[in-house]
């Protein structure tokens, strides 16, 4: 099947007196073949069904046990009785063996021609000669390949995440995952993976992500740091940084490597080396979930139709050790990109674990099973919150000279909170932490004397903290320790009548004039708003609420609506005039 495209479809219109040729039957097997195709890759996906688990023998042979995959054109793979093979006996092995330490085993779709016959025209269509074959033999081919997949995107988890390789040299790599879509104001998680291969000697690094819509501890920058020394030796190691999305309204985000930051030590010894790139996201209001099944919905179809090269199927990763001439099978990996098809038969065993343990905490707690149906009840709202943030003195400074951080996000949502702040001797973790005034504790022998205040917004959910030298200093940074505490009153507005409206009430404009229109809350402690204009033709709103009349002479009605009380609503009225119409 060279043809790896599915469209545009067409089949044989067939009626009596029609001369047959070898194009029409070719048409008829095509348009059967790719419709069925079309649905295994658009339906299922691609990757393993069942089986296919590679097993190792012995030192130096495998068995790939029976199974059935599709693959990236929809093509069934089919494995009717296990494959024994010694390494050196599969194809690419002589190539790759021992460049990395390590191998990827991979199958994909063959077919060949088989059953010779004799061609009754004396000259087949390959040319002279009157031996031609009679049927396509549907296979696979198995071979070894050190090349990971170009494209993720048959993996399961590119909808949601976004892998990136920021370092690959010296026997070691290094991968980060950030999700693709995040919930603003919500938790993310950074994940740093760090794949040992090879590399004999203990490996140790440090650098630095650019942080954008994102925060680790209050900070908009991120310091990565591994030594394989304070780990169980392993071929991979898993780091795992906590997060937090800003509370932005549907913007780009991502955790970019800082230029010139990474520092590698190999056995002790610096090592000169560049990370580059990093992972992108986007933050919004709305579900995360819910932008993953879209971008889907959206994306999928033109992914799946543009992406027709060859893309194999990676059964297994398979490490090896070097013993003389020869190589010898350390381990295996079964499947190690995930390349799974999730099928109704599993999807419905999953389902009754799932109910069976629903029913056991029913029976656990004496309380009727949850409906799948039942909304959830709302989450309780944070009240506290914390972290810490380093200030740049730059070379020093002099006693009264003030320095601010950037601003930073307390988590908390809109409204009034109290910010309490300490300052810790040093940037050091462990540094004492001094919360008040620092010339009572002068036989410490602090670095930084200074006063300490943050500036709360209460309409962004930010702060920035100031500090006041009281004492000139050489110190270079100071590392200021913060907790936000919500104000007890703004949960109270919970359970008082809440209110809506907007200013000014009414307003005239002229034709393509704008204007800005306030939305006002009362007892609301989240204070988003959806604009809009109820006639199709009545102008446009931005979020901001910044609204610009149209063309067209008449009364709009303008709408602003609670993102977090949709019951919440209110309206007013523009009056829009053409000067030239009326004096006219």
């Amino acid at each position: 099947m060279k043809n790896l495209k599915y469209f545009p479809f067409a089949r044989s219109r067939y009626f009596y007196g029609k001369l047959l040729t070898v194009d029409d039957f070719e048409t008829e097997q095509k348009y059967m073949n790719d419709k069925r195709r079309m649905i295994n890759r658009f339906l299922h996906g691609s990757g393993v069904v069942c089986g296919m688990h590679v097993v190792r023998v012995d030192d130096r042979t495998i068995s790939v046990e029976m199974g059935l995959a599709l693959d990236f054109a929809g093509r069934e793979i089919v494995v009717d009785a296990p494959i024994i093979r010694k390494l050196d006996m599969i194809d690419g092995y002589d190539d790759t063996a021992g460049e990395d330490g390590y191998l990827y085993l991979c199958i994909e779709y063959a077919e060949q021609e088989t059953e010779p016959v004799h061609s009754i025209t004396g000259a087949g269509a390959r040319g002279t000669g009157e031996v031609e074959y009679n049927k396509y033999a549907e296979g696979y081919r198995i071979f070894f390949t050190t090349q990971e997949p170009e494209h993720e995107g048959f993996t399961i988890a590119n909808y949601y995440q976004d892998t990136k390789t920021v370092y690959w040299g010296n026997g070691i790599r290094i991968k980060q995952s950030l999700r693709r879509f995040l919930t603003a104001g919500g938790p993310a998680v950074l994940t740093v993976v760090v794949e040992n291969m090879g590399q004999q000697q203990p490996v140790a690094f440090d650098y630095d992500l650019a942080l954008t819509c994102l925060q680790h501890e209050g900070r908009d920058r991120l310091h990565v740091h591994f030594d394989e020394k304070e780990h169980p030796k392993a071929g991979r190691y898993r780091l795992e940084f906590p997060l937090t999305a800003l509370d932005v309204q549907d913007a780009e985000g991502g955790a970019q490597v800082v230029s010139d930051s990474l520092k590698l030590l190999v056995g002790g010894k610096g090592i000169t080396a560049q990370a580059a790139g990093g992972n992108l996201c986007r933050v919004s209001a709305g579900s995360a979930d819910r932008a993953v099944m879209d971008q889907y919905y959206r994306t999928a179809m033109e992914d799946i139709v543009r992406n027709t090269y060859q893309q194999s199927i990676y059964l297994a990763k398979i490490a090896l050790i070097k013993a003389g001439p020869s190589y010898y099978i350390e381990s295996v990996e079964n499947m190690p990109f995930r390349q799974y098809v999730f099928n109704g038969s599993l999807s419905a065993a999953m389902n009754d674990i799932t109910l069976a343990e629903l029913e056991r905490l029913r029976t656990q707690s004496g309380a009727s099973a949850p409906s799948a149906l039942a909304p959830r009840a709302p989450a309780a709202p944070r009240n506290v919150s914390s972290g810490s943030v380093v200030i740049n003195l730059g070379i020093g400074g002099t006693e009264g000279q003030r320095f601010f951080s950037p601003p930073l996000s307390h988590g908390l949502g809109l409204g009034s909170v109290h910010v309490g702040l300490g300052m810790g001797w040093n940037i050091n973790d462990d540094a004492p932490v001094i919360c008040g005034s620092p010339e009572i504790f002068d036989e410490e022998g602090g670095e930084v004397h200074a006063e300490l205040a943050a500036k709360v917004d209460v309409t962004t959910g930010t702060f920035v903290i100031g500090l006041r030298l009281i004492a000139p200093t050489s110190a270079r940074h100071v590392r200021v320790h913060w907790t936000a505490v919500r104000d007890s009153r703004e949960s109270i507005h919970d359970r008082e009548q809440r209110r809506l409206f907007i200013r000014p009430d009414v307003c005239e404009l002229e034709v393509r004039e704008t204007r800005y229109f306030q939305a006002v809350f009362e007892n609301v402690s989240d204070q988003r708003v959806r604009w809009s204009v109820q006639e199709p033709q009545g102008g446009e709103i931005d979020e901001n609420g910044m609204y610009t009349a149209p063309n067209t002479v008449g009364v709009y009605e303008i709408v602003a609506e609670s993102a977090a009380h949709p019951e919440l609503r209110a309206s007013t009225y523009v009056v829009v005039r053409d000067p030239l119409q009326e004096e006219g």
